[in-house]
């Protein structure tokens, strides 16, 4: 006799592919945003700061809901969720309350974000190589994450820094819908083969 696998154990390998593609999206929008608009200024990368964190952090939230009790994926997507919800919304706050958003203030936000989220992944990954299929993403993203920390510290003029940003975000959108896609076939790889 066969049972039906549970709706917890199907949710959960669903779960793990599609938590980085969904994480994609704001990355995906804001990094195009920021390709085809021609004004560059601080205060639009503020403005698209704050969009991609307020998303990001909604994306990382719904997919942790979804993932079952003692993922190790749940433990980042938390951390991820709390530092791009606070970086985006200091970044509003900011476009909101002052007239002339500098770009001081936007390489200290992006930069702080970078130095936090990157660290966090990285530090994620490295620690759960052993335990999860997603860890090694994890280092990359970490790392990449972090490589824009010390690209925006070398940077003096808001078109470049707002740039940077934008690259990054299409980047991480493209490497996140290539790792989830990934996690997504390999998962359906060892599922036929085991059958």
């Amino acid at each position: 006799m066969t049972t039906a696998p549970s709706a917890d154990a199907s949710a959960a390998p669903r779960s793990l592919w599609l938590a980085p593609v969904l994480r994609a999206v704001p990355a995906l929008i804001v990094g195009l945003s920021i390709t085809f608009i021609a004004d560059h200024s601080a205060l639009i990368g503020l403005i698209m700061l704050g969009a991609f964190g307020l998303a990001t952090a909604a994306v990382l939230v719904l997919t942790d809901v979804r993932m079952r009790r003692g993922e190790p994926l749940k433990l980042l997507h938390r951390g991820l969720a709390v530092i791009t919800g606070i970086a985006g919304l200091l970044a509003l706050l900011v476009v909101a309350t002052t007239t002339t958003a500098g770009l001081g203030m936007l390489v200290l936000l992006v930069g702080g974000f970078a130095v936090l989220a990157g660290g966090l992944e990285l530090v994620w990954g490295i620690r759960h190589r052993d335990r999860s299929a997603l860890a090694r993403d994890a280092v990359v993203i970490g790392a990449g994450t972090l490589a824009l920390a010390v690209v925006l510290a070398f940077v003096g003029d808001p078109v470049s820094a707002v740039g940077f940003f934008g690259a990054y975000a299409v980047v991480l959108g493209v490497f996140l819908v290539i790792a989830g896609l990934s996690a997504r076939w390999s998962t359906q790889l060892k599922e036929h083969t085991a059958s």
